[in-house]
């Protein structure tokens, strides 16, 4: 029974007895009586706490995707209580960790000062009128005349007159820029809406419609006050995922929101806008990696491949799975576990995080062996750690944004017994919540583990 206030009557006939030293028989008798009557109790209370529940105005849910019939309000509203407690906002070091340090940061300086010298040209100027598609327009104006000309081999004004340096970046801008006009121009999601902003891999897109699987970054474009970065920022992460309904196996996700002349980089460009020149051509030009894509996991069209290791040997098998998971986790705050049947369907691949301190699912498994039922481990593999990822970035309790909607708490207990509802006249005047944290490491293995993504949209 849990822990409660009931009344003690039906206990008396049992315990006088005891008293009373009764016979065995007796005592039995009466302990099966008192265990009826506590159960038809328990039921009784158990109706009434879900018939209260019913009716109170404010019920905690979970996102629930329901096709096309929910509105980007609802969606908003379950992301809402989703996010609440993982939202971080100036997260310090992220510039640094993938605009600035990494290999392709050179060029994209040369990419924003050669923006900056071209900035007074009639076709590059950045818009006075600050709407979505003015801000488009100047977008792709500086993809066609700045990026796409600085890729050029021949262009010795970026290079330098060094061959060396176009040849290291021959895999630049192998994505573009692109946005809908209308909703459901992107297939492959789970609703139908209109996204302002993202980046593609452009060779992986040749007809009309964009799919979800290719898309690397999301943005929102939007002249509204950054006094609105909430509802923005909860549109951006039911765009998040999206993604990651699509790409299972994404490590995270970039994203930015850009109000007018206020990049949620946290960057002023109302003077300038080589920061933003720079931070685009980034995300055109970094590798797969720095966009969360797992570099050990092979996509093809027909097919997934990934090595893993033999247990209790240094070698690793190789394993082609169905491009499509047959089941995973659709939240984006979860443990992300989802699950690959090979393409020959005789063994599954299961992908998943663990926590900090516990024992992976593979580990586990290997200390079982011929148990009816129980899952066989063939191979397993650690692909990621959260530590790892996180590397360079610095989260602090000051940063947690609190996005939960403006709710009634009810902070009074109640008590049942019996078919009575109580209310203890001392009431409670303040609600303790205990939130608990933990970093998550990633494991892997067949029917026992591989590795998952951390799920986390970055914003800034």
């Amino acid at each position: 029974m849990n822990p409660g206030t009931y009344e003690l009557t039906p206990f008396e006939p049992l315990a006088q007895a005891i008293l009373d030293q009764a016979s065995d028989i007796e005592v039995w008798n009466l302990f099966v009586q008192l265990v009826e009557k506590l159960e038809s109790i328990m039921k009784i209370s158990s109706k009434q706490l879900i018939n209260l529940a019913a009716e109170s105005m404010y019920r905690r849910v979970g996102v629930s995707y329901n096709g096309t019939t929910q509105t980007m309000a609802d969606l908003k509203e379950s992301m809402c209580h989703e996010l609440s407690g993982s939202v971080f906002l100036g997260v310090k070091g992220f510039w640094k960790k993938y605009l600035v340090d990494p290999e392709w940061s050179t060029l994209c300086a040369e990419i924003a000062d050669s923006y900056v010298k071209r900035s007074g040209e009639e076709k590059l100027k950045f818009p006075t009128e600050l709407e979505e598609a003015s801000v488009w327009k100047w977008m792709k104006a500086v993809e066609k005349e700045i990026f796409k000309s600085s890729s050029n081999s021949n262009d010795s004004e970026l290079t330098g007159g060094q061959s060396s340096r176009s040849s290291k970046f021959t895999h630049a801008f192998h994505r573009s820029q692109y946005h809908t006009l209308a909703a459901g121009n992107i297939i492959g999601g789970q609703t139908d809406n209109q996204v302002d902003y993202f980046i593609e891999r452009r060779d992986t897109s040749a007809e009309d419609k964009h799919h979800w699987r290719d898309i690397v970054v999301v943005g929102e474009l939007t002249k509204s006050s950054p006094s609105r970065f909430l509802g923005k920022f909860l549109q951006l992460s039911v765009y998040m995922s999206e993604v990651f309904s699509a790409q299972p196996l994404r490590r995270f996700v970039h994203g930015f929101i850009l109000f007018g002349t206020q990049l949620q980089l946290w960057v002023d460009i109302s003077k300038s806008q080589r920061e933003l020149v720079h931070a685009l051509a980034a995300y055109m030009l970094m590798s797969d990696e720095k966009h969360g894509i797992d570099p050990s996991i092979q996509h093809h069209d027909n097919k997934i491949v990934i090595k893993l290791q033999v247990p209790g040997t240094n070698h690793k098998q190789e394993f082609a799975l169905e491009t499509e998971p047959f089941e995973w986790q659709k939240a984006l705050v979860s443990r992300g576990t989802c699950c690959y049947r090979d393409i020959n369907k005789k063994f599954v691949v299961k992908f998943s995080r663990r926590m900090t301190g516990r024992n992976s699912e593979a580990e586990l498994l290997k200390l079982t062996t011929n148990v009816v039922g129980m899952a066989k481990l063939l191979e397993w593999r650690h692909l990621e750690t959260i530590g790892n990822l996180r590397k360079g970035l610095e989260f602090t309790r000051q940063m947690v944004k609190d996005c939960r909607p403006k709710e009634k708490l009810f902070a009074t207990p109640t008590v049942f017994v019996e078919k009575q509802v109580s209310v203890p006249k001392k009431s409670t005047s303040k609600t303790v919540v205990q939130i608990r944290k933990s970093e998550s490491n990633y494991c892997g293995g067949i029917n026992g583990s591989a590795s998952k993504r951390a799920r986390s949209s970055k914003n800034g």
